[in-house]
C-alpha cells in the first residue's frame, strides 16, 4: 500500500474485525469481552441494557442469560467501575489490571486514588472490618436488605432519603468504599426498571485481594493502553483517551513505547490530516480485499465503537445523536451497520409489559443501498431477542 493512497473499506474492516463487527463471533463471553475492553453496564431499559446489546450482535446465538450466567454465578466477568464511563464487565482474570491501570482516572470529579485517600480514617478502617465481618454470614444481600440485617434502616433512611448528614455513619462510608475498591461484587441484579444489585464479599466468591497481587501501575496502564489499541484496531491517543479518561498528554508517551517496541506502528498514510497507528496483530489485514455491505447489525448508542464521535466521522462518515434524560421523547438510535459502513438508525422502544417492540423512526442515509429485506430481517432478529410478540413500526 502505498504512502498516499489507501482504501477506507479496509480500514473499516480492520477496526469491525477487531471489534468483533464484521462476523459474529463463536467465543466465550469473556473472551469477547477482553477483545474489546469490557462492556459498559448501562441501566437505561428503553431496551436491552446496553451490556446485553453490546454481546448480542457480537456473539453467535447469544442469550441475556449468558452474561448473567458468566458476571453473577461463574464470575468468568465481574462488574467494576473503569475509565470514564464507570461500571464495566470485565473478565475476572484482568480484574486487577483494570482496577491498578484505571484507579487514577478522574470520574465525579476526583479520581479512586484521591476519594479512597481523602476519605481515610481510623473510624472508617474499622468500620469496613466490622460490616466485612458481619456480611461474611450472608450469600448475597442487597443493599437495603444489608442494613436490615444490621439494624441500621433507620439510620440510613436519615442520610439517604431525608439528606441528614449527621447520619452520615463510617459504616456507610465503609459500604461505598467496599464497593470501589472490588471488597464487595455485584453477585446479581433484581428485576425491575433499574435491576437493583446484590452484594456479595469477593471472598465467598473465591476472589483474591486484588490490592495484593503484583501489579505495577505503569505496566497496567501500558497494559490497557495496548489492548485498547488492539481492540479498535486503527486509533491515535487522542481517540485512546477520549475513550478511557486518560490525558493524551499521558497516553501519547505510551504509545512511542508501544511502538519502539514493535507492537504498534504508525500507518503508511495519513487519514484526513492525522497520522493513526495500527496495533501490529493487526497489520497483515492491511493487504486483506475490502467487504462491502453484508450482515446487518443494530449497535446500542452506548456502544464503545461509537462513543467518540470524531473518530467515528473520520472512520465512518457517520454521526448521531441521542437524548438519554428525557423521560418523553427519549431518543435512543440504534446505528445500522451494513457490513462496513454506517447507513442510518432506527429509534427503538421495547413495551416490556405488552410485548411489544416499537420502531418510532427509520433513517436510511445511505442512498446506494437496497436491500431493505436485511434490515427488515435485522428488526424482527432484534424483536425476538427482546421476546416481543409484535413489532410496531410508527415511522
Amino acid at each position: 500500500m502505498s504512502n498516499t493512497n489507501y482504501d477506507i473499506n479496509v480500514i473499516r474492516n480492520i477496526i469491525l474485525e477487531s471489534q468483533h463487527l464484521l462476523n459474529r463471533s463463536s467465543g466465550s463471553i469473556e473472551d469477547i469481552v477482553s477483545d474489546i475492553c469490557g462492556l459498559q453496564y448501562d441501566p437505561n431499559p428503553t431496551i436491552h441494557l446496553n451490556q446485553y446489546m453490546m454481546l448480542w450482535y457480537r456473539k453467535k446465538d447469544f442469550e441475556a442469560e449468558q452474561l448473567d450466567n458468566a458476571a453473577y454465578k461463574e464470575f468468568n466477568v465481574v462488574e467494576t467501575w473503569a475509565f470514564k464511563r464507570n461500571m464495566f464487565f470485565v473478565p475476572r482474570n484482568e480484574y486487577s489490571l483494570y482496577r491498578y491501570a484505571t484507579k487514577g482516572i478522574v470520574r465525579w470529579g476526583e479520581s479512586d486514588e484521591a476519594w479512597f485517600k481523602r476519605g481515610d480514617s481510623p473510624e472508617v478502617q474499622v468500620a469496613e472490618k466490622e460490616l466485612k465481618e458481619k456480611l461474611l454470614k450472608f450469600d448475597g444481600l442487597t443493599l437495603n436488605q444489608i442494613w436490615e440485617r444490621l439494624d441500621l434502616t433507620y439510620e440510613w433512611h436519615k442520610y439517604r432519603r431525608e439528606h441528614d448528614k449527621s447520619y452520615n455513619l463510617p459504616i456507610f462510608r465503609a459500604f461505598y468504599r467496599m464497593c470501589r475498591r472490588g471488597d464487595l461484587l455485584t453477585c446479581g441484579r433484581n428485576p425491575g426498571t433499574f435491576r437493583e444489585p446484590v452484594y456479595i464479599l469477593k471472598e465467598k466468591v473465591g476472589f483474591s485481594d486484588w490490592t495484593a497481587d503484583e501489579v505495577d501501575e505503569k505496566q497496567a496502564v501500558k497494559y490497557i493502553i495496548e489492548k485498547l489499541t488492539a481492540s479498535f484496531g486503527v486509533t491515535d491517543p487522542v481517540h485512546i483517551a477520549h475513550i478511557s479518561g486518560y490525558k493524551t498528554a499521558d497516553v501519547a508517551p505510551v504509545f512511542e513505547e508501544l511502538k519502539s517496541e514493535n507492537k504498534i506502528m504508525l500507518l503508511p498514510f495519513k487519514i484526513g490530516r492525522k497520522n493513526y497507528y495500527i496495533h501490529s496483530s493487526k497489520s497483515h489485514l492491511l493487504d486483506e480485499p475490502a467487504a462491502d455491505y453484508g450482515e446487518i447489525k443494530l449497535i446500542s448508542p452506548m456502544d464503545t465503537i461509537v462513543r467518540d464521535k470524531t473518530w467515528l466521522k473520520t472512520f465512518f462518515d457517520y454521526s448521531f445523536s441521542f437524548e438519554y434524560f428525557k423521560k418523553k421523547g427519549m431518543k435512543w438510535p440504534l446505528s445500522i451497520l451494513a457490513g462496513n459502513k454506517f447507513i442510518g438508525y432506527l429509534d427503538c422502544k421495547m413495551e416490556w409489559k405488552t410485548k411489544k417492540f416499537i420502531i418510532k423512526e427509520k433513517h436510511i442515509f445511505d442512498s446506494a443501498f437496497d436491500n431493505h429485506k436485511e434490515i427488515e430481517r435485522a428488526i424482527q432478529d432484534l424483536a425476538a431477542f427482546h421476546g416481543a410478540d409484535e413489532i410496531i413500526e410508527k415511522g
